[in-house]
């Protein structure tokens, strides 16, 4: 899945799978990326921990209703082969603005 950042920090997009999400207080409360080349990047800020952590959640829950498929194994139907189908969907989560979450 591919994270992108709020929109007033600029134009972000990473590999979740390839990065560890952290919080962290300064000010506000961050949502960084910690990628496997040791850098952090901000993604999203928030004004409260709630907030901060239900977006993490939602996040979270979106990465689990995705259902990965390769290849195919045949499946008989009758006499014929028939491959498997499965439909991919685009795998995005964007950090929404902090006026939009509700708590």
């Amino acid at each position: 899945m591919r994270l992108i950042s709020q929109k007033n920090i600029g134009y972000i997009d990473i590999e979740y799978g390839k990065s560890t999400i952290l919080l962290k207080k300064e000010g506000c409360w961050m949502i960084l990326a910690h990628t496997e080349d040791d850098r952090h990047i901000a993604m999203a800020a928030y004004d409260s921990e709630d907030k901060a952590r239900k977006v993490l959640d939602d996040m979270q829950k979106l990465y689990g209703t995705y259902i990965k498929c390769e290849g195919g194994a045949g499946i008989m139907v009758g006499s014929g082969y028939q491959q498997a189908f499965c439909f991919e969907p685009p795998k995005t989560f964007e950090f929404p603005e902090n006026d939009k979450v509700e708590v």
